[in-house]
């Protein structure tokens, strides 16, 4: 039978099945919803760890939810007398101490806020507690405004370079931003975001977007969306979220080369551990772990309407140096997509047989390594391949795509500077597929790296608290682009180059401002400029692209909070 609904309903009852039978117990675990990657508690969660007072986060899966978060800070918590002791040490001298008690300053403003922003999920970590609430959350969590003027003309990819199709569009000054849509001229927005949980085991999260566009070169647009519609059912160690959210699976901020926060959050079925955790008896010594299992539909625009995304990711740390994470992406079905048996489509789910071409993969691999005595310094790679192929010269120069970091969360030692370098590769047929022609996409967005196939980049950035409140961040990226035509060997599997373009070269400047007022309103202001040589592979089209925007955040909290107690 071809890969249809009733396919993907038996996928996941197989798989409930064996997480039921092989889940580990988390006691006292409770549902809790996203909290996306670009609020600034990530960044703190970094200066936590680069100071020693958390040891057993993982990396590889984000967005954590809010009870993870208080896990985290939790630790924090606990580890904070040793980190205090350093304080109090009389051998040293009066510079060292001077420097010392600027760090702890640091963190200390960092924990209040954290404390006050998580107050009851933290009380829920204590099984003696009793504070907490049956119901809970944020009718009104967030009101946001965003206006954002832009000047760029869409990065654009070659539909088919000889190594398979692609559908996407992106424009570097505004890409990893969850989908969002602009359009040259400028975009006023409003997004609000509310939660709650019900009870111990439900919760529910949403997210609407309302936008206006007056463009300069494209119809004016006025539009509401849900950017993200969400609800959780939590039980033990498991939790199954359904509706509409983001994944970030990777080792940098943003995500990997697989799922990033380039397109819009999935619609999907997604079942996952709530809190990293350890397996029983002897197996304990693996460390702590993380899994997730994903049902994705990609909606009515692909090239094969509806298709699915069936996606896992295994994440483990088993010292406090490493971390590794293995995942594999595979986009089958939709209407008039190639049949597959439903064995096939097991095998190819596991990476080992199947039709090869009644499915689109991709398998990542992370390697993360964490050197807590080097102030927290992160190194990192994720490897993704697109194919296995027998052929070393196809293997190596177009199967293989390559993301490397080095991240310094304590550039001075306080840790109110940070600095980013990365590198990434990626070859002609990244993303791309001969038989699934969008690629790895989703609305016309790269579900991975929106740089696109046939790339390579590399970056830095620089972020700096100015003041306990006023963060600024730099940033800036040099890349390369080709947009070359190939010509595959059926029988050799070789690959020949057939038409040589132009490479497109951009250089990016961004500079970004945030300063939080009081616990209620948030400024926003930022600035970037691309310089662009061979714009799309045009000879000679040269082009200084440009934005500007502003914004604010009001934060409701303690307005609207439900705190119902248990009775």
């Amino acid at each position: 039978a071809p890969v249809n609904d009733s396919t993907v309903r038996t996928f996941l009852r197989f798989f409930l099945l064996i997480v039921l039978i092989s889940a580990p117990r988390v006691l006292g675990a409770y549902s809790s919803v996203t909290v996306p990657v670009e609020e600034p508690v990530y960044r703190q969660l970094d200066k936590l760890v680069a100071h020693g007072l958390v040891k057993t986060r993982l990396l590889g899966q984000r967005p954590y939810v809010r009870s993870e978060i208080a896990r985290l800070i939790a630790e924090a918590l606990r580890n904070y007398p040793d980190f205090e002791a350093r304080y109090r040490d009389a051998s040293i001298g009066t510079r060292e101490t001077a420097k010392r008690l600027r760090a702890k300053v640091y963190i200390d403003g960092i924990l209040d806020e954290l404390k006050y922003e998580y107050a009851d999920e933290l009380a829920q970590l204590d099984p003696g507690s009793k504070k907490i609430p049956r119901f809970q959350g944020q009718p009104f969590d967030q009101l946001r405004f965003d206006y954002i003027y832009l000047d760029q003309t869409p990065m654009l990819f070659p539909p088919n370079n000889g190594l398979g199709g692609i559908n996407a569009v992106t424009r570097p000054l505004v890409e990893q931003r969850g989908g969002r849509h602009y359009q040259n001229g400028s975009n006023f927005a409003f997004e609000s975001t509310h939660w709650m949980r019900l009870g111990k085991y439900f919760s529910v999260q949403a997210e609407p977007r309302f936008q206006i566009q007056v463009a300069r070169d494209q119809n004016d647009e006025t539009k509401a969306f849900v950017q993200r519609l969400n609800g959780r059912l939590t039980w033990r160690a498991l939790d199954l979220e359904i509706g509409r959210d983001s994944l970030n699976w990777g080792p940098s901020p943003d995500g990997g080369l697989g799922i990033s926060n380039n397109a819009r959050p999935l619609d999907f079925i997604k079942l996952s551990s709530i809190h990293p955790f350890e397996y029983p008896f002897f197996f304990r010594k693996l460390g702590i772990n993380e899994w997730s299992l994903v049902v994705a539909n990609l909606g009515p625009e692909q090239h094969f309407k509806n298709s699915w995304l069936v996606a896992w990711k295994m994440s483990n740390r088993g010292s406090p140096y490493l971390e590794m994470g293995f995942s594999q992406l595979l986009v089958m079905g939709g209407e008039g997509a190639p049949s597959q048996g439903f064995g096939d489509s097991i095998l190819q789910f596991f990476g080992v047989g199947g039709k090869k071409e009644a499915s689109n993969r991709s398998l990542d691999v992370d390697l993360i390594a964490t050197i807590p005595q080097w102030r927290g310094l992160e190194i990192y790679n994720q490897l993704s391949f697109e194919d296995f192929d027998i052929n070393p010269s196809v293997f190596f120069g177009q199967d293989i795509n390559l993301l490397s970091g080095l991240y310094l969360p304590r550039l001075n030692d306080s840790g109110t500077l940070d600095l980013r370098l990365e590198f990434r590769r990626l070859t002609p047929s990244y993303a791309r597929h001969p038989v699934f022609t969008d690629g790895m996409t989703e609305n016309q967005f790269l579900l991975g790296d929106p740089l696109g196939p046939g790339a390579y980049a590399l970056s830095a950035e620089v972020k700096y608290d100015l003041t306990p409140k006023t963060l600024l961040a730099l940033k800036f990226r040099f890349a390369q682009r080709s947009g070359d035509i190939y010509e595959v060997d059926d029988d050799t599997d070789s690959v020949e180059k057939i038409l040589s373009r132009p490479k497109e070269t951009r250089y990016l400047g961004m500079f970004a401002l945030r300063r939080r007022l009081n616990r209620h309103f948030t400024l926003r202001a930022g600035l970037g400029v691309e310089g662009v040589r061979n714009v799309n592979f045009q000879e000679g089209d040269k082009q200084t692209q440009w934005l500007g925007e502003f914004g604010f955040t009001y934060h409701f909290r303690p307005h609207f909070s439900v705190h119902r107690k248990e009775d």
